[in-house]
């Protein structure tokens, strides 16, 4: 047991995984956030461009069934499962490079980015 444990770099020290306790007002403050911030993206992109497009009409659409899904969790308990798979349905609306006239979506694109990246983050207090 003991060759087992050298070999996948495990110590005797080591402790399993310990539960996480959600800082459930932190976390309904960030689900917040990221309600807030998708929903200033979305009304920027239906003034950057017209939802007549199938693609950015579909994209307008899972931003606001995001922030609904964040109003949602803030409004009960958020669990760590539900703050993750929120957080990982969120993506950016561009990859890579924006495209002309589209300048002004870059800054709301990465606070929505950010506020969703907090929901994964584990905080202080919350293990063990």
């Amino acid at each position: 047991m003991n060759f087992m444990s050298k070999l996948f770099g495990r110590r005797d020290d080591q402790k399993a995984d310990l539960p996480i306790n959600l800082n459930v007002p932190a976390r309904k403050q960030q689900l917040e956030e990221l309600e807030r911030a998708l929903d200033a993206l979305v009304v920027a992109m239906r003034e950057a461009q017209s939802v007549d497009n199938p693609g950015w009409r579909g994209r307008v659409n899972e931003y606001n069934r995001l922030a609904g899904e964040a109003m949602t969790q803030r409004q009960g308990t958020p669990t760590r499962e539900s703050l993750l798979d929120l957080a990982f349905e969120v993506r950016p609306v561009f990859s890579g490079e924006i495209p002309a006239g589209m300048e002004r979506l870059a800054p709301l694109q990465e606070r929505v980015m950010a506020a969703s990246a907090a929901l994964v983050q584990v905080l202080p207090g919350e293990r063990g």
